[in-house]
């Protein structure tokens, strides 16, 4: 029997409460406790991850049983048409230096596709919603990506995925990427909070967003955002055998993991970013 589709405004209200749900846990830790983590070269482990995780997946659990749960800390739970995928700390690092800059995100896939994501800082208390071809919320307001500086006078997001950081011929070219980038724009920012940089783009706050092999756990709810607020987005595929590099539209299906992802406000600044992008790699990722 074919699983029954949920309607989307409950699933949007459904990973609102979940994010709540594990970002009221972390900003209770953040200001309350001591924080535990393990310190490594490339990334850190914090316990407040698995805590937040498990509360995140106990909200979509009791609503949805028979929904798959992909969670950064606990793995792939479960299968089915729909699918959870769950960031219960976005920037634990910031979180274990006292760094006020961290969120807590899900997006579910239907068939794959995000259909509806949530991001929560619970710092400042702000909530993104985005439904696929329903828009995107900030605390309950409609909002898009709108900006009218110029790249030179703008800020830009750069993101690089774990997986990157720790090949050394993918943390070579990201060095590349952002140094072209940074010609650019007037700031090259790396938060590593990726969903809250989301969340500046969706709003127009910054002037773009530049992912390079980017983690799966907040890029698919953050390019929903980015889909949703009509940023102008490509996608150009690193890996693919034959593939010239050329930068197509993104489609529905396709949201430039193990890839490059460059999203801007409009269309001239995504122009001027992915030029500068692919330039940089000039053919030398195209193996994986």
């Amino acid at each position: 029997m074919r699983e029954a589709s949920p309607d989307p405004a409950v699933l949007e209200a459904v990973a609102a409460r979940a994010v709540r749900a594990g970002g009221d846990y972390l900003r209770r830790a953040f200001r309350d406790q001591e924080i535990e983590a393990e310190y490594g070269t490339h990334d850190v482990k914090s316990a407040a991850d698995e805590a937040a995780e498990a509360r995140i997946a106990d909200v979509i659990e009791d609503a949805y049983p028979d929904h798959a749960i992909h969670g950064e800390e606990s793995g792939r739970n479960g299968e089915g048409r729909y699918e959870w995928v769950v960031d219960p700390l976005d920037g634990t690092n910031n979180f274990a230096a006292g760094l006020p800059s961290f969120a807590s995100a899900v997006c579910v896939l239907r068939d794959g596709r995000p259909l509806v994501s949530a991001v929560y800082e619970p710092l400042p208390d702000t909530t993104y919603l985005a439904r696929r071809d329903g828009g995107v919320t900030v605390d309950g307001e409609p909002t898009r990506a709108e900006s009218d500086r110029s790249l030179p006078q703008g800020t830009v997001s750069f993101v690089v995925g774990l997986p990157a950081v720790r090949d050394e011929t993918h943390r070579a070219t990201a060095e590349r990427v952002e140094c072209a980038v940074s010609a650019e724009c007037k700031r090259v920012i790396n938060t590593w909070s990726p969903c809250v940089d989301w969340g500046l783009l969706a709003t127009g706050h910054i002037e773009g967003l530049v992912a390079y092999r980017p983690d799966v756990y907040e890029h698919y709810a953050g390019t929903l955002l980015a889909r949703e607020a009509d940023v102008e987005r490509r996608v150009v595929d690193l890996d693919g055998e034959g593939d010239d590099g050329a930068a197509e539209p993104d489609p529905a299906d396709e949201i430039g993991v193990d890839g490059l992802y460059v999203a801007a406000p409009d269309r001239e600044k995504l122009d001027d970013l992915l030029a500068a992008a692919t330039g940089a790699i000039d053919g030398v990722d195209r193996s994986g």
